[in-house]
């Protein structure tokens, strides 16, 4: 479904990029993802941040609108795909949008990765065992921690922004693989995927933004 939903949301994306007049396409759409990025993010983390200091009755609440923003993910990773390739082959005229995507990307995985520590932390116990039963010693699981943190801060820091885009990548295809070995559902490895290929979308942008800042220096 992962894969379906963000299927359908590149299809949508597409076909904002063939309005009649393109550049207001082009601009129209990044203008979506960047909004729905920073909006679905700060939701989320509000959500999770939440959760543990509202009543009972709120709390069904909270849960609920944390699920909506996962639910939106997919969407916003086929959009952010789409926007992030159109942005990436501009030649010209495009640098300060690629940028704004760039940014609103990484807010949106930065702040997704705070909301997966402060969860980490409040089911610590849970989290030893998972990492224990996975074969890796529990000191690993803080450290993971601690790079995830390292690197959801140093995205909102533009010259650190391709390295820790490439630190995470690198952290969630090693989460997926440990999920593929030990046999775990599929549904495990989403959150992992999800910021993989944001991530990827960061790098992207980030490589052709300095690519266009050399040929137009």
């Amino acid at each position: 479904m992962f894969l379906l939903h963000a299927g359908i949301a590149a299809v949508f994306a597409i076909a904002i990029l063939l309005l009649p007049t393109r550049i207001y396409g082009r601009r129209l759409l990044l203008a979506i993802v960047a909004s729905a990025s920073v909006l679905l993010a700060v939701t989320w983390l509000a959500g999770v941040a939440l959760l543990p200091l509202v009543s009972v009755a709120a709390n069904d609440v909270l849960r609920q609108l944390i699920g909506g923003t996962v639910a939106l993910g997919p969407w916003l990773v086929g959009a952010a795909a789409v926007a992030a390739i159109e942005a990436a082959r501009q030649r010209t005229g495009t640098l300060r949008m690629a940028d704004r995507l760039g940014l609103a990307l990484s807010v949106y995985v930065a702040l997704n990765f705070f909301g997966f520590e402060i969860g980490k932390a409040l089911h610590d116990a849970d989290m030893r065992q998972f990492f224990q039963a996975s074969g890796y010693p529990v000191w690993s699981m803080y450290a993971v921690m601690a790079f995830e943190t390292m690197g959801a801060i140093a995205l909102l820091v533009p010259r650190l922004r391709t390295a820790a885009a490439m630190v995470l990548a690198l952290i969630m295809l090693g989460a997926i693989a440990t999920h593929a070995r030990n046999g775990d559902p599929f549904a495990d490895s989403l959150d992992a995927l999800r910021m993989l290929l944001v991530a990827a979308c960061i790098l992207l942008l980030a490589s052709s933004f300095k690519a266009r800042g050399r040929m137009q220096g």
